[in-house]
């Protein structure tokens, strides 16, 4: 098979199993730029309305309205800035971390499945192929 073609198989695949993965998820009210502003917040130091908008690469004017929803369904809570007294700081509520946990469980869950109607064979191939995706995602 040429490269280009095998990137396009593959590219295919990654999608196909991107869109079985954002299928599997316990809150069908959150869009993916939802799921992804919250994992935002997880790794954004100091998650302040401009800092997850740069993570998000969003303007803030449109980050306000997805952290309202957030917060509107109880995900995400507002907290006084330490030091600053004009600013907020955003964060992930026990609700929120509890939804993602879940999620989460329910994506390994769907995928463990999967993998456990494969064959031994493909099994094996899977387990070979799974450090070279790891590095294909890093280049």
């Amino acid at each position: 098979m040429l490269t280009t073609a095998l990137a396009d198989a593959f590219r295919v695949a990654l999608v196909r199993m991107g869109r079985r993965m954002r299928a599997e998820r316990v809150d069908e009210a959150l869009s993916l730029h939802h799921l992804s502003a919250l994992g935002a917040l997880q790794v954004v130091e100091e998650p302040t309305l401009a800092r997850i908008a740069a993570c998000e690469g969003v303007k803030p004017p449109s980050m306000v309205k997805t952290l309202q929803h957030l917060e509107s369904l109880g995900y995400v809570e507002r907290r006084d800035h330490p030091s600053d007294g004009r600013m907020v700081l955003f964060a992930i509520s026990e609700k929120g971390e509890q939804m993602i946990a879940e999620t989460r469980e329910r994506r390994n869950r769907a995928l463990a499945e999967a993998i456990d109607a494969l064959s031994p064979e493909d099994r094996e191939a899977l387990i070979r192929a799974i450090p070279i995706i790891q590095r294909l995602a890093e280049r």
